[in-house]
């Protein structure tokens, strides 16, 4: 029997929900730690492949909006990245080949790695500095579509963390920062 669309949506946000509600607090507040002092004066480059990276360029546009220097790996006019960078990698499956190599080697040059995965025990976990990490093995497998730890409701968390973390660092200057943020906004539209 199909699913009428109100269902659907229910669904998407139950699943989103519980998702999220696996996030380790101790992981989460080291992350907003970081982005809020640690790295809001150092270059932030951010890599993802598929759904993810689409989620993560839209967090690295917010984070622009809010004065931090970033930068879209492969795109024309990003630098090199050195020591005193962050590369942010996101990956439901945490072994994405790509952004383990990519996170190998910014690794290597003595950048800071952080990484979004979507369940505990990935090769991409030991790699990583600072590591934020969903657990869908603490709640009923999706229904969405979905294979090894990633897919739709890892994407669907991956936004709205990233946006709570947006929320969570101007909540208290909202107002403010939103003019701030709108200085910085595309205006060749």
């Amino acid at each position: 029997m199909k699913q009428s669309f109100d269902e659907s949506i229910q669904q998407v946000i139950n699943e989103t929900h519980s998702l999220l509600n696996t996030l380790n607090i101790n992981e989460v507040s080291n992350w907003l730690y970081a982005l809020s002092t640690k790295w809001s004066q150092r270059r932030i480059f951010f890599w993802a492949r598929g759904r993810s990276f689409l989620i993560l360029r839209g967090f690295a546009m917010r984070l622009m909006h809010m004065g931090y220097q970033v930068h879209i790996v492969g795109e024309v006019d990003c630098p090199s990245i050195n020591q005193d960078d962050v590369l942010v990698v996101a990956s439901g499956s945490g072994s994405t080949a790509s952004i383990l190599l990519f996170a190998e080697k910014a690794k290597k040059i003595g950048a800071t790695i952080a990484a979004i995965i979507g369940k505990p025990g990935t090769p991409l976990h030991p790699i990583c500095d600072l590591v934020v990490e969903f657990h869908p093995e603490m709640i009923p497998e999706s229904q969405q579509l979905n294979a090894n730890g990633g897919g739709t409701r890892f994407e669907h968390s991956l936004m709205l963390f990233l946006d709570s973390c947006i929320l969570n660092m101007v909540y208290d200057r909202r107002d403010f920062a939103y003019q701030e943020m709108m200085k910085r906004h595309a205006n060749l539209e």
